[in-house]
């Protein structure tokens, strides 16, 4: 048998990219000693907060500026950078945009979770000592963490599933606990990635160790793992099994918290008072698995603010640099050359960047049953979440009011794009958005006076493989040009 580190990442930095705390952390242990021998020591793994923030995805489909640059001097300028790609759409720059992407904090961090929590637990569960119902847990955790840290990868950094071309699609490599660290890590098509994650979290659910109620909001619960098998499924067009366990997942927790009833306040530099919304940092009953994050100086576009629907509390009642700064001058112009936009500044809640919420499933139902042409009780599911966000002087339910499948398809991006601005979500839906006739849709955005047009069928909706993974191991080929 192969002698494995304790910690996986270490085998990802042999193979993938490095991890200067394996390196660290292996300097000061025995040599081949594995001290994960317990349930208590490998639980440890889990309790971690998981800081991810929503990056690039948000930026990319027009709904913020992420950058503090001077906007129209960064697109004016002659060299490119990867900012400026970002933001004007430029496909003809998109081998540049690769060169540019040294490293992507989202696929290091995403690996990292599955390579120092996920697999770690796998490996050495069997052999541990301890109750058998907490490791039979530990295992169904480590199952859904890879499962579903291996679904926002395959999302950002492949094309999107189409069952007709999935099995011939580039993907990326899924790391399994018993990947030789002699070998170098192989590249899986899109339909091999997806049925590896369906694998993982079917076994996690036919184990049945997930307690109804995780540990935290950032361990997962049963509900956890029917989440991610329904976000799978519905990339896979499986559309009637998405909504299936979408349901499954909201019989165990199908709450939204009131946004409207959700009050903090906020202070501003002169002293005055006024109210916001205060989303609570791991209190939010919807926030089925939660990664912090807050919202700090990204502009929210104007072709962002237009898709909301009015009266959300997500727009209206955030704390906002316009509220902090008022009276002493527009922060978005001094800041990034753009006058008037809305700059987010929320430092006391926890937006849930690339967590799972109940808020995902309502909206897999109202789109499976638009699928199926039944609109209203694609809408009760869509009020669900409205009811909850809408200002209440002028919040109107949409069950029984919507005829067409043009209006509930707009009803249903209008309710997913408020509820998913600050997370990776809306990036993900649009893109697989692409794939569907009467949902796939041509963005444009208005920039220091230039228009910037992004198609369905732009390869920029594939996000370039670091260079540092491509470096380390030479067999990973870029998806976006396959």
């Amino acid at each position: 048998m192969k002698t494995r580190p304790i910690l996986y990442g270490c085998l990802l930095g042999s193979v993938m990219f490095a991890f200067a705390s394996c390196s660290d952390f292996t300097d000061v242990q025995p040599k081949g000693k594995n001290l994960l021998t317990t349930t208590t020591q490998l639980e440890m793994l889990l309790n971690v907060p998981f800081d991810q923030d929503d990056g690039d995805g948000p930026q990319f489909v027009g709904d913020k500026i992420a950058t503090l640059s001077n906007i129209p001097t960064l697109l004016s300028q002659p060299t490119p950078t990867r900012n400026s790609i970002i933001l004007s759409w430029d496909e003809s720059l998109q081998d540049k945009m690769a060169e540019l992407t040294s490293s992507d904090s989202e696929y290091s961090s995403y690996y990292g979770v599955i390579g120092t929590i996920a697999n770690p637990i796998l490996m050495n569960i069997g052999a541990a000592s301890g109750d058998e119902a907490m490791k039979n847990q530990l295992r169904c955790e480590a199952l859904t963490l890879r499962a579903y840290f291996h679904y926002l990868l395959i999302n950002k950094f492949a094309k999107a599933y189409n069952p007709a071309t999935a099995a011939e699609d580039s993907g990326l490599p899924y790391l399994l606990e018993t990947q030789d660290i002699a070998q170098p890590t192989v590249q899986l098509t899109v339909q091999e990635v997806y049925d590896h994650i369906l694998a993982d979290i079917q076994e996690a659910i036919d184990l049945d160790g997930l307690p109804t109620s995780a540990v935290n909001r950032m361990r997962m619960g049963k509900p956890c793992a029917y989440a991610v098998k329904a976000l799978a499924l519905l990339s896979m067009q499986r559309f009637d099994e998405a909504e299936e366990a979408a349901r499954q997942s909201l019989a165990l927790n199908g709450t939204v918290n009131d946004y409207n009833t959700m009050t903090g306040t906020g202070t501003n530099l002169l002293g005055e008072t006024y109210e916001v919304l205060l989303r609570p940092r791991l209190e939010c009953e919807e926030d089925l698995f939660f990664t912090y994050g807050i919202e700090f100086f990204q502009s929210i576009t104007p072709e962002a603010e237009a898709r909301f629907e009015p009266g959300h509390a997500s727009l209206e009642r955030i704390d906002t640099a316009n509220k902090m700064y008022a009276g002493l001058g527009d922060m978005s112009e001094s800041m990034q050359g753009i006058p008037g936009l809305i700059m987010t500044y929320d430092l006391n809640s926890g937006w849930n960047m690339a967590g799972l919420k109940t808020t995902h499933m309502y909206l897999i139902v109202a789109e499976a049953e638009i699928r199926k042409g039944n609109y209203d009780e694609a809408m009760r599911a869509l009020d669900a979440i409205r009811v909850n966000r809408i200002n209440p002087e002028i919040y109107q339910p949409l069950e029984g009011t919507v005829t067409t499948e043009a209006d509930a398809i707009l009803h249903l991006k209008q309710t997913s794009h408020g509820e998913n601005i600050y997370s990776v979500y809306n990036f993900i839906n649009r893109k697989r958005w692409n794939q569907l006739d009467g949902w796939k849709e041509t963005f444009t955005r208005e920039l220091a006076g230039n228009t910037y047009t992004l198609t369905p069928e732009s390869p920029l909706w594939i996000f370039p493989i670091p260079l540092n993974v491509i470096s380390n191991n030479p067999s990973i080929v870029q998806n976006y040009k396959q």
